[in-house]
This record gives C-alpha cells, structure tokens and sequence, in this order.
C-alpha cells in the first residue's frame, strides 16, 4: 500500500524530459504495468474475487479509472496515451491472474501476456537502437542500417540510387514552401572532442540552393527555442555532390550569453528557405571529424 501510495503522485508530476532517450520514456511508460499490477492486486486483498461478474467490473473500473487519468494528464501537459491505458489493463489482468486465476478466461491472460511480451520487446528494440546510435561515434547517420530513419523527421526513403559513399543514402522529398527540410532528433548526444560536423548534400537542380544547418542542444529544445540560442548558418548547394563542413567551435559559441552544451546535442536540422519548387535532397555521411 505505501508503495502504491508513493508512486500514485508520478502519473502527475516526475518522470523523463521530452528530450530523454527514446527508451528511457519508454521504460518510464512500462511503469502503468507494474503500477496497475501491484494496486489491483492490493485490491484483492482487501475484496477478493470469487467470481467472473467481479473480474469484469475491475476491469471496468480500471479502464474508466485509465480514461480519467490520462484526460487529467492531457491537462497538465502530458500526452493523452491509449497505449498507457492498455498497459494499465495489462497489469490489472496479470494481477488478476496471480489473485483469482480460477474466475479469469484463458484467452483473456494469454491477451495479456501476448500485449506484455510485445511492449517488452518494442522496449528492447528501443534500447538496442538508441544506445547504438549513441556509441556509434564519430559517425552520426550513413543511411547503411535498416532503422536509419527511425529519428528523422522528413527523411522519406534510404536509397541506392545516388549514394556518396556505402551502399545507400537517405533521400527527402522535399515539397516548396516557406520552411521545407529534415531534421534528426535525437541525434548523437555528445560532441565533445572534435573539431568539424561534416556531411554529404546532393542538390539535383541546374542552380545553386541555399541549405541553412540548425543544431540546438537539449536546454534549447526545452526553453522558448529563440533563434538566437542555437546554431543557424547557410551554405551554397551547387549543383551534385557538395561536402558541407561545420566548425563546431562556432557552433558553441552560437547561443547568445551561454555556450551550447556539446556534450547535449539534441537536434540537427538541415533546410531550405523559400523553396520555389519540389526538390530532392539527398543526405550522406555525416559525421563528426578531428580535422
């Protein structure tokens, strides 16, 4: 019960930053489960079940419980989560199972475990990938793993048909606009201990392009995002393979009254100002280099 008691507050307050590792919020969302588990199963020590009428209304109460939950969470600027209502289900059924097996359906438990093990494994596939990305240094992304555009955002397709180096490259078809570009979040967290972010742009047109780099580390995603408390510069795209190399001296010294945190990158962002037509652009090896 004192546990219960203790977690109960960390649905409302605590918990990963927005821009913690993708696992690390998922492992925090795995909590619903051990949650719910553990408070209806203190639940059945107080009333316990002894028939199949009672099983269905806790888990009546609980998805009603889950739905007021995550409405209050919406409101206190959380993400309303369907997924973390299922979870909290998942813990209830096991629990239920432990406390009143006789009174459960076999096909309801085996739902359970079967909902478990996947979130189980999305979470290991999660962990495996962020912690590659984030011992894989100096390089950033080469396009050359299967889940390469897991974290980019804008990024449509990997492709072999122009590549700089390797066997793929990753392409983004770019619509005009205003803002049109990609952006990869999160990207490799620590910079420290290298001189230039260096990278591969293909600019398919017969006339120079303007790509604009943005890299922001995380207290700037957490805080008002001004312009002047990241890194912006420009370059001139000609036409074909251009090599775009960014000194990150200057990128520390671009936020205004701080120095940009390199060893808490978060963001990379590369786009085009008023783009006057659909563009390919193509991304290849980017990477941190000594030089």
């Amino acid at each position: 019960m004192i546990l219960v008691l203790a977690v109960t507050p960390l649905f409302f307050i605590g918990g990963p930053s927005a821009v913690a590792l993708p696992f690390i919020r998922y492992g925090w969302n795995l909590g619903h489960i051990g949650f719910f588990f553990l408070a209806t199963g203190l639940y059945c020590s107080f009333r316990p079940i002894t028939r199949w009428p009672q099983v269905a209304l806790v888990l009546a109460s609980i998805f009603i419980l889950s739905l007021l939950l995550e409405l209050i969470q919406h409101q206190v600027g959380r993400d309303f989560s369907s997924r973390d209502m299922l979870r909290n289900l998942v813990g209830a059924t096991l629990a239920l199972f432990w406390r009143a097996r006789a009174h459960l359906h076999p096909s309801l438990i085996s739902f359970a475990i079967l909902l478990l093990l996947l979130d189980l494994s999305g979470f290991a596939w999660t962990a495996q990938q962020d912690l590659r990305r984030q011992n894989r240094a100096p390089l950033i992304e080469n396009f050359e793993q299967g889940d390469s555009l897991a974290h980019w955002h804008g990024m449509t397709e990997i492709s072999p048909d122009r590549v700089s180096e390797g066997r793929f490259a990753g392409q983004a078809r770019l619509k005009a606009g205003h803002f049109s570009g990609v952006s990869l979040a999160p990207t490799l967290a620590d910079w420290r201990g290298y001189q230039q972010l260096q990278l591969q742009a293909h600019n398919p047109s017969s006339r120079v392009q303007v790509l604009t780099v943005r890299i922001n580390d995380r207290a700037h995603e957490l805080s008002a995002q001004l312009y002047s408390d990241r890194y912006n510069q420009s370059f001139e795209l000609t036409p074909g393979w251009n090599h775009i190399r960014v000194p990150l001296a200057a990128v520390q010294s671009a936020p205004a009254g701080r120095a940009m945190a390199m060893d808490g990158i978060y963001r990379l962002g590369l786009f085009f100002a008023q783009l006057d037509a659909p563009l390919l652009l193509t991304l290849d090896d980017i990477r941190l280099t000594s030089d």
